[in-house]
């Protein structure tokens, strides 16, 4: 019998992403994200028509506004009170599915204590699979359209090393000896803009195990210069 995958259960070490599968195990998790964390009823209805339609399409053709505000059960009028245009709209709705992986992250990081090797590989697959679901004509589209500067488009990412400095912090399994966040914060940045500059070039090896190896050492690499495993080396 199939069953539907968990955002955890790919092995990015040694196949290709596979977009279909983890757009289904994400799906799931960023809709109750946004029901637990968004309290705009109206924003979250169209966010996940948005996602439910561009799941299915795959691309900028298939997300009419038109189809939007049906599924969301919603005018158009409505629509443009809120958000003034499907640009605008398109472009909230990537930042706030940016914002609500950030959300399932520190759901799942708080679950359980991981060592050191688990930690790094965890935190890689969540955000290298989150950024895997994306469409590059969709990415490209947003990028293009609002001339944004990488921090501006995703400040997402700001908010992941205060919840990577919370947990080392609590986690008996990892000693830390010197974590900087401010200094974590711009490791974590220059890594989401290597990943943001292989989709909008359309790098051929995106989605392929050699950028997952990368993020994954380049991040151990790094923390491995701040913390250690608190057993045996």
């Amino acid at each position: 019998m199939y069953r539907t995958p968990n955002i955890l259960s790919f092995d990015f070490e040694v196949s290709q992403a596979d977009q279909d599968e983890l757009i289904q195990a994400w799906l799931p998790e960023i809709e109750q994200a946004a029901l637990t964390h968004v309290a705009d009823d109206r924003m979250t209805a169209f966010f996940i028509a948005a996602l439910r339609i561009g799941s299915k399409t795959k691309s900028m053709r298939g997300l009419s506004l038109m189809k939007v505000a049906e599924k969301a059960g919603y005018s158009r009028s409505t629509f443009f009170r809120i958000f003034e245009s499907n640009t605008h709209f398109l472009l909230k709705s990537y930042k706030l599915a940016c914002l609500l992986s950030t959300r399932v992250y520190a759901d799942y990081l708080n679950r359980k204590e991981m060592d050191f090797d688990e930690f790094c590989k965890f935190t890689t697959d969540v955000f290298y699979g989150a950024n895997c679901t994306v469409p590059h004509d969709i990415l490209k589209m947003l990028w293009k359209e609002n001339e944004s500067s990488h921090i501006q488009f995703h400040p997402h990412v700001s908010e992941i090393a205060p919840l990577i400095g919370d947990y080392l912090k609590q986690n008996h399994k990892i000693e830390i000896t010197a974590l900087d966040v401010k200094e974590l914060d711009g490791v974590l940045k220059s890594l989401d803009l290597v990943i943001l500059n292989a989709r909008l070039e359309d790098d051929p090896l995106w989605g392929t195990p050699y950028y997952y190896r990368k993020l994954k050492n380049m991040l151990s690499g790094y923390l491995s210069t701040c913390i250690r495993n608190s057993g045996p080396i």
